[in-house]
């Protein structure tokens, strides 16, 4: 219409500045359409106030740096970053020996024991993954105390890990058969050996039973911390047998075995005495050669003894059956954990005063082996 026609304006405004331009629109009339010209449209150019935008600090920084690429990891040996720790443990538990270890893969953990590696059975199952090795025993036993070393390796190097599971429980039986010495009127001395196995705890106590041929049963008679026992009030009309069982703080063992029987009276006591008096007679004509031991540091046990089946074991350590091999005389190797300085000069100690005690009735020291992780006492059996 022609009064649409007139001048336009356009102001746009924020906070920063305002801009505006300006523009005519001019309507014809119909009439005039032949020798109109066509419609002009003047547009102004556009004023503004707004300042120029400049990139910010980080734009400009991300265009003129850009982002780092990150750098391949070095090569590295393996290292164990948790180590595992001492465990004690009841005898039928099960129990875990877990360690972490880092490194350029491949890693090979390997668990070992007595120097032997550790195969899978149906107590011990072995996990291995990428960081980490756990050693799992289902069903701890006696067997199953000792020195567990973890040897990790990759093409780079190796390290290793030790570490001590001591399983708990009530002491083996008294070894042996107890024996009736001393035998009087009424009365007797009765003697035996201490459990091969403590049951990782020191034994506490023993408890002594009696058996006689008219009650026909077995009945507690004392309870003592020594290996021997005067009995009194026994009567000659009858036979006795004894057995012994021995107690820690888990537990009481299964008895002994049994005794040979014995009657007291008058006639035991005078054959008695006549053996001890040939007793002496005889020890008196022999004469034993004592060793003075020093250790051996320049061969290993195995080297002189070939070592057999185990005797028994403790805190200390493990006792096996040791067999001489230029003279094929029976020992028993006491093999100690010492794994400090400290631990090797206490044993070293215990040596030098066996090397002290010389006398028949004495266990004598007759050789001795120190090694990296253990030292070796033998005995004589």
């Amino acid at each position: 219409m022609p009064e649409d026609g007139g001048e336009y304006k356009c102001i746009a405004e924020n906070a920063a500045g305002k801009a505006e331009c300006v523009c005519k629109v001019l309507v014809e009339d119909a009439s005039s359409t032949k020798t109109s010209r066509p419609t002009e449209k003047k547009t102004k150019k556009t004023k503004t106030t707004l300042p120029p935008v400049l990139p910010t600090e980080s734009e400009a920084t991300v265009k003129k740096k850009p982002a780092p690429k990150t750098p391949p990891k070095a090569a590295a040996p393996p290292q164990i970053t948790q180590f595992p720790e001492d465990r004690k443990v009841r005898a039928g538990e099960s129990v875990e020996l877990f360690a972490k270890v880092v490194g350029t893969a491949p890693i090979t953990c390997t668990w070992m024991k007595f120097r032997k590696q550790i195969e899978e059975n149906e107590y011990i199952k072995i996990e291995n993954a990428e960081n980490s090795s756990k050693l799992t025993i289902s069903s701890t036993r006696q067997e199953h105390c000792g020195c567990y070393t973890l040897v990790v390796e990759n093409k780079l190097g190796s390290r290793q890990a030790q570490v001590n599971l001591t399983v708990v429980d009530k002491p083996d039986p008294p070894a042996g058969t107890p024996c009736a010495s001393d035998i009087r009127s009424s009365s007797l001395t009765l003697s035996w050996y201490g459990s091969s196995y403590d049951g990782g705890s020191a034994v506490q106590s023993y408890t002594v039973e009696i058996w006689n041929s008219v009650d026909n049963k077995w009945t507690d008679l004392t309870t003592c911390r020594s290996t021997s026992f005067n009995v009194q009030d026994l009567q000659a009309d009858r036979e006795y047998k004894f057995r012994v069982r021995a107690a820690n703080v888990y537990g009481i063992s299964e008895p002994s075995q049994e005794s040979e029987l014995v009657k007291v009276g008058e006639k035991q006591e005078e054959l008695k005495e006549d053996e001890v008096e040939l007793s002496d007679d005889e020890g008196k004509e022999t004469e034993v050669n004592y060793r003075t031991v020093t250790i051996n540091t320049e061969q290993k046990v195995s080297d002189v003894y070939n070592i057999e089946e185990r005797l028994g074991s403790g805190k200390f350590g493990q006792v096996f059956r040791l067999v001489e091999k230029k003279t094929g005389k029976v020992w028993a190797g006491k093999f100690f954990k010492a794994y400090s300085a400290k631990e090797k000069e206490n044993i070293r100690d215990e040596i030098s005063i066996m090397n002290c005690l010389h006398h028949p009735k004495l266990v004598q020291c007759v050789d001795a082996f120190e090694e990296k992780a253990n030292i070796v006492m033998v005995l004589e059996m």
